[in-house]
């Protein structure tokens, strides 16, 4: 690895750990996208996920417990709202699940 390159992973490494103390707040994706200067709430995402693989089993395991509960409390403010129909309620629930699964299997 050229010293460049060395630089430019040491960033990443760095910026992915923000992005997890930032989650670790309460902040969403959104905001640490914004905040990050990432462009998109899918950059943030995918930063979080590269972070967590390179923390220990244990600090895995318990970010995955924060984030699930993230996703527990967003799954149920989705389906308590009155102001969506089923099928865009559905829809949200399901984009919720695929998280949970990015987040378990990566």
């Amino acid at each position: 690895m050229t010293t460049s390159e060395t630089v430019v992973s040491t960033e990443i490494e760095s910026r992915d750990d923000q992005v997890i103390t930032l989650r670790e707040c309460g902040c969403t994706y959104v905001a640490i996208a914004t905040q990050l200067e990432l462009g998109r709430a899918t950059m943030a995402r995918k930063a979080y996920l590269r972070g967590l693989k390179r923390r220990s089993p244990e600090e895995q395991r318990i970010l995955r417990g924060h984030e699930l509960a993230r996703f527990d409390a967003l799954a149920t403010s989705v389906a308590a709202r009155d102001n969506l129909d089923e099928d865009e309620i559905s829809r949200r629930l399901a984009t919720v699940d695929v998280l949970r699964q990015e987040l378990l299997n990566g």
